[in-house]
């Protein structure tokens, strides 16, 4: 009922507004107040700043200026809150000074950020100020100013983010065992969560910390045996040539066939691989398993004959056509797409199929991922085998010397491109 009030009193002022034809603060106070308690942040703003230049009160400025703010207008906001607090004279304004820190950082003054942060601070002692001071201080390589807010922070809340701060700081001052030993205990005590357990996976990984990461998480995968937890546990098990103990826990989801597609694929049993792929996209009817199957049974053969690499690309035409057809509009090709391009790309090139459509498929590859060295050695190839040698040397040309070094077919390409040249 209130509601309905509320909008038969803005319709009558309104009228009133339009017949009268004048400005009427009290209506657009109660307008732009509604609309920011409702997160309707625009009008919010728009309102106050009407409000601001008919009456020049300075304190529906700063009003504007917390509206932007809400809506992620920082640009705006900024310049109102340097407005209020020019104007009154008053920088100690909690809500305008927390404005122009937020502005300060993104336009990177971090300096500026910092010092005013601290004033803030004396005001309001609080845990989201000590996070946001400490995370500044370790911008600036001020280690214990940050160690020492953000060490508060995260006793207080055990957020995962500050933790990782901290751990960071520990080893900047290589304080290795300390910095395993919080990492340690938090992930026995709160576990984590997908993101930050990849973080310390690989991070444990970077230390040579292999069977401390083993005892972390075979503890966390106890406490909670789910799909991803047990992703993690198999990972580490296949880094240790565990496979038994890796297959058994991976059985153990029988309903969750990626795990076993991931085991087989680390211990490179591309025909267990390819099944598995296989029975996915069964299942799931998604392209990109077809595509996988199609890979991991390319890499079954020592030499294929051309009928098997004939039936590869097939399959991989129509998980790529398939796959445009289910994308939304929205929707981008991403980096596994263009691997999957580049795969049949290649083949097509390689094995004399159709070697101009191969070199389209190779460029689409590439329009997605363009720094990708082996995408650019296909379209050089491919260009090879149309017998354009001018184009090839160009294309392979651009793949830097080291890398061309390192790898056998880098290295085998670029002597048939040179030849060719000749």
């Amino acid at each position: 009922m209130f509601k309905n009030i509320l909008k038969i009193s803005f319709i009558v002022m309104f009228c009133i507004l339009i017949q009268g034809n004048a400005f009427s603060e009290d209506y657009y106070l109660l307008m732009s107040s509604d609309a920011f308690n409702r997160g309707d942040f625009a009008t919010a703003k728009d309102g106050y700043l009407v409000l601001y230049e008919e009456t020049n009160n300075i304190a529906y400025a700063k009003q504007a200026a917390i509206s932007a703010a809400s809506m992620g207008d920082m640009q705006t906001a900024t310049k109102l809150a340097l407005l209020y607090q020019n104007t009154t004279k008053d920088t100690k304004d909690l809500p305008t000074s927390k404005i122009l820190v937020d502005g300060y950082i993104r336009m990177g003054d971090v300096k500026k950020a910092i010092s005013l942060l601290e004033s803030i601070k004396k005001q309001e002692d609080s845990l989201p100020v000590d996070n946001v001071l400490g995370t500044l201080y370790l911008s600036q390589k001020d280690f214990d100013k940050a160690f020492d807010l953000l060490d508060k922070y995260y006793n207080q809340t055990h957020d995962e983010e500050a933790l990782g701060k901290i751990v960071t700081i520990y080893l900047v001052k290589d304080n290795r065992v300390a910095a395993l030993e919080l990492l340690k205990s938090h992930l026995e005590k709160y576990g984590c969560s997908n993101e930050f357990c990849q973080k310390s996976l690989e991070l444990l990984i970077q230390l040579n910390q292999i069977p401390l990461a083993a005892d972390i998480f075979e503890n966390i995968y106890k406490k909670s045996p789910t799909v991803e937890n047990a992703k993690y546990l198999i990972w580490i098990l296949v880094n240790q040539k565990k496979y038994k103990q890796a297959q058994e826990i991976a059985q153990s989801f029988p309903l969750n066939r990626h795990l076993l597609l991931d085991l087989y694929v680390a211990q490179k049993d591309f025909t267990s691989a390819a099944k598995q792929a296989n029975l996915i996209y069964k299942e799931q009817k998604n392209p990109k398993y077809l595509a996988l199957e199609a890979v991991y049974t390319f890499e079954t053969f020592a030499s294929p004959k051309k009928k098997d690499v004939i039936e590869i690309t097939k399959k991989l035409q129509k998980a790529i056509e398939d796959r445009k057809k289910a994308m939304s509009p929205k929707e981008n090709l991403n980096t596994q797409d263009a691997f999957f391009y580049n795969f049949l790309g290649y083949m097509l090139i390689d094995y004399d199929l159709d070697i101009k459509k191969g070199i389209d498929y190779v460029k689409v590859a590439l329009e997605i991922d363009p720094g990708s060295i082996s995408y650019v050695d296909s379209l050089a190839w491919g260009y090879y085998k149309l017998g354009n040698c001018m184009e090839a040397k160009k294309i392979f040309d651009t793949i830097p010397n080291q890398q061309v070094e390192v790898e056998s077919e880098l290295k085998s390409h670029f002597k048939s491109i040179q030849d060719c040249q000749k």
